[in-house]
């Protein structure tokens, strides 16, 4: 017996669920220009840096190990102005709700930017912020762009 369409559809709204992710935006103040640090995949979509998070780890944490791991650029906890947003997507890899947390971070000096290849990244660069605005392939991270010209200016 197939099952009706209202089966399915709470079958698979009982299979969704909710993923964390932790976005750090590292930036670095030069000259009165701001950079941002932005990573580029094999698609050839510029994002910036997240990852999951995991049990026993902050959301700052999270936010602070993913820009490690796929920038190589080390952050620490003086470096972080503050939670900047919050946005959601439905991810269909995950087949889930993505709750993405996003931290604005400061850094004194620009550091190079070593892009984590076996996450697919294939180049990472300091943009200026404004650049990076037009950049940035998602809406999404678009508008935490343009929060962190408001709150940094």
């Amino acid at each position: 017996m197939d099952k009706s369409l209202d089966d399915y559809i709470r079958g698979y709204q009982m299979e969704k669920k909710e993923i964390i992710s932790c976005m750090g935006v590292v930036t670095c103040v030069k000259n009165k220009q701001i950079y941002v640090a932005l990573l580029k995949d094999k698609e050839n979509n510029w994002i910036l840096p997240k990852g999951h998070f995991q049990e026993g780890e902050t959301y700052i944490e999270t936010a602070i190990r993913e820009v490690l791991e796929e920038t190589h650029i080390k952050l620490n906890m003086e470096d972080l102005i503050g939670k900047i947003g919050e946005f959601n997507y439905f991810s269909d890899i995950e087949n889930g709700i993505k709750n993405i947390k996003v931290y604005l971070f400061k850094i004194a000096e620009l550091q190079k930017i070593i892009p984590l290849g076996k996450e697919d990244f294939v180049e990472g660069k300091w943009s200026l912020l404004e650049d990076a605005i037009n950049e940035i392939t998602y809406q999404e991270q678009r508008d935490i762009l343009i929060k962190v010209n408001e709150v940094l200016y």
